[in-house]
């Protein structure tokens, strides 16, 4: 039963919102906004629907009370002057390219090959093939087949050694693919450690380990293996409660840090020392109860925060090895059933986040304020990334499409 709401099919974070700015509106005699607001959303205002009277005023009481005891507790010197200057301006909103013949089906995941030059991407898609093409020439230079026998949902390239690609599966494996400057790939190792959906695989920002998580409910972690040159090893396996649906390891290497479904914990898994979990609570005021879930996460490039995108059209900018949230950015429509994706701009200024309504919402940290959106893809938005050289945004999605923009408009 809604602690809000009469009606207990209102179950949507827009729906709510708009009801109760119904309410707030005709406290106020504002009856001609209240006409206005109904023919735009196609909501119907009810004076029943709302439990209690002066809802939105009471809510953002509660809040500004809130935001005055956090700053109490913590010390205003604790923030970072740098977070709060805005960007120059370029933002990766301008429509480069768009690569429409790639792929016969969805496409699930993309990385820029980082060697110097390549001027190439890799793509998987559900028409179970790895596909490298030039994105300059649009010409599909190897496709593969043979080194799952499902889709591939997530790719990562090694940061020491470009060659070397990461590339899960829907079949519960992950494999290494070795994929060099013109394109062709060789497998170099296969893992089955997992038995279902291998949703995530993440290099460690010095090359020698990696992660996966799966919809076993499991991370598994994995190393050089020092007495085989150029194969690597599995190390620990973490068991948790409900699926995994992404993972990300700290700069230094030494955690990864887990998104667990229906947690409202951020999960740093020790890989170097103990194996142990460090927990960090999300919700601001330290209870227990599960209003949203981390699913995904990206570093800012000054390597101080971690951005969260939750199952609840909301994206959260914590400080590093804590629960301090730094910004809250809104807008995006996201819930438990989308796949969502995250980047943070190369500058460190802006936020890139994937909808359910196709578009790619944009941010400046600086002011948590929506500054662009992206409208190419004409159905979900499965992948985001940046190329090494930073010009390029690449996209990539359900509609079959790889989409570059550029910051520097034609």
């Amino acid at each position: 039963m809604s602690l809000l709401f009469t009606d207990s099919s209102i179950q949507d974070t827009e729906t709510e919102l708009t009801h109760l700015i119904f309410q707030w509106l005709e406290e106020r005699g504002f009856t001609e906004s209240i006409r206005t607001l109904e023919s735009e959303t196609q909501l119907t205002h009810n004076k029943q629907t709302v439990k209690l009277g002066s809802q939105l005023e009471f809510i953002y009481n509660e809040h500004k009370e809130l935001q005055e005891s956090m700053k109490t507790m913590e010390s205003v010197e604790d923030e970072d002057t740098e977070i709060g200057i805005v960007g120059d301006g370029k933002i990766h909103k301008h429509l480069n390219d768009v690569l429409d013949n790639v792929h016969s089906a969805n496409i699930l995941c993309l990385r820029f090959s980082p060697i110097k030059d390549s001027n190439i991407i890799v793509t998987g898609s559900t028409d179970k093939t790895l596909k490298v093409t030039n994105y300059l020439t649009k010409e599909v230079l190897n496709s593969y087949t043979g080194f799952a026998s499902a889709p591939f949902i997530s790719l990562d390239f090694n940061p020491v050694n470009p060659e070397l690609l990461l590339a899960s599966s829907v079949d519960g494996s992950h494999c290494i693919i070795k994929i060099d400057k013109d394109g062709k790939g060789e497998l170099v190792q296969k893992f089955n450690r997992h038995k279902k959906y291998v949703v995530r695989v993440r290099w460690s920002p010095d090359g020698k380990k990696f992660a996966s998580c799966s919809y076993d409910k499991s991370v598994s972690l994995f190393q050089e293996d020092k007495s085989n040159e150029g194969q690597y090893e599995f190390v620990k396996s973490w068991e948790f409660v409900t699926t995994v649906e992404s993972l990300i390891f700290t700069p230094d290497s030494k955690y990864v840090i887990a998104a667990v479904k229906e947690s409202n914990y951020l999960h740093y898994l020790d890989t170097e020392g103990d194996f142990s979990i460090e927990r960090y609570n999300m919700n601001v005021n330290g209870d227990d109860h599960v209003s949203f879930s981390a699913m995904e996460f990206s570093i800012t490039p000054d390597k101080k925060y971690l951005l969260v995108s939750t199952d609840l059209n909301r994206l959260i900018l914590f400080k590093l090895n804590s629960n301090k949230q730094i910004r809250n950015f809104y807008g995006a429509f996201n819930d438990a059933y989308t796949t969502t994706r995250n980047v943070i701009c190369p500058s460190g200024k802006y936020v890139f986040s994937t909808s359910q309504d196709n578009l790619i919402y944009v941010w400046e940290i600086a002011n948590q304020k929506v500054i662009a959106k992206l409208d190419s893809h004409r159905s979900s938005v499965r992948e985001l990334t940046f190329s090494p050289d930073n010009h390029l945004l690449a996209s990539c999605g359900f509609d079959k499409r790889v989409t570059l923009w550029s910051n520097i408009s034609d």
